[in-house]
């Protein structure tokens, strides 16, 4: 670990307090709706249970793990229940408050352009965070000082230009990825891949459409959108749902060219 003496507020260890609400990379706005929507919402239950599955196969129990941009520490609650001790990092308290209350011991507050820690993990996941970065190859550097010598990198992004949409601005995104530039970032920043797949394949039709019915060319204020997205029709949530968890299952059948996400597996080299 670097040598950094974090202030310790409501039992998390902060190492740059001050720069909480002043970071534009990571919005705080919308935690509390991302609160209540992780445990009801079809996209993010199912882009949950696919990390889960995907990191059991990789990743003892036993091991040092880290998840950044944490938001409330939902992956990571899941993956305490799958008997994983991982820790958190988040630049916003208020995230991290959550992740407490969800019986995380290990919380941290940094800035990931200038990250606490020094080969120290033996996993990390970055779960839709790269796409929210200013500038991407310095976080990943860092995430990669940060790993044991072949230690495994989990990423989650979005995935394609051309599925981009008035909510994706509205999120604080830069980018949506591919396979070829998310492979060509992570390569600069030393790493290997290990696996990379698209999911969310069965819902790519109403990703495109939901492209052109809300471009990227009308103005709404944040909290009203914030508020907006996460609300969904009850029965064609479970629907959703339904077809997204059995896309889960046979996601290592389906051609793996297209998908609303993506998620990439690297090594430390």
């Amino acid at each position: 670990m670097k040598q950094k003496k974090p202030i310790i507020i409501d039992g998390i260890q902060c190492y740059c307090p001050d720069v909480d609400h002043q970071h534009t990379d990571y919005p705080e706005v919308g935690l509390e709706n991302l609160y209540l929507a992780e445990t009801q919402h079809f996209w993010f239950i199912s882009r949950c249970e696919y990390i889960i599955s995907t990191f059991k196969q990789y990743i003892k129990k036993n091991s040092r793990i880290i998840e950044i941009g944490a938001g409330t520490g939902n992956v990571s609650r899941k993956l305490m229940e799958e008997g994983y001790k991982p820790a958190v990092g988040e630049l916003h308290l208020s995230g991290l408050r959550y992740a407490q209350s969800y019986g995380i011991k290990e919380c941290y507050q940094f800035d990931l352009y200038d990250p606490p820690f020094s080969d120290s993990f033996d996993a990390i996941g970055l779960f839709d965070v790269l796409e929210h970065l200013s500038d991407s190859d310095k976080a990943l550097k860092n995430i990669h000082s940060m790993l044991h010598k072949n230690g495994l990198l989990f990423i989650t992004v979005p995935a394609h230009m051309w599925l981009w949409n008035r909510e994706d601005r509205i999120a604080g995104h830069k980018i949506r990825y591919t396979k070829k530039t998310l492979s060509h970032t992570v390569e600069q920043a030393g790493f290997e891949i290990i696996e990379c797949r698209y999911f969310f394949v069965s819902i790519l039709p109403l990703l495109w459409v939901r492209s052109l019915l809300q471009p990227d060319n009308i103005s709404k204020s944040v909290g009203e959108t914030k508020s907006n997205e996460i609300h969904i029709n009850p029965i064609v949530n479970k629907i959703l749902l339904a077809l997204c968890r059995f896309e889960n299952k046979i996601n290592h059948l389906l051609p793996n060219f297209s998908g609303g996400s993506l998620l990439m597996i690297v090594k430390k080299i």
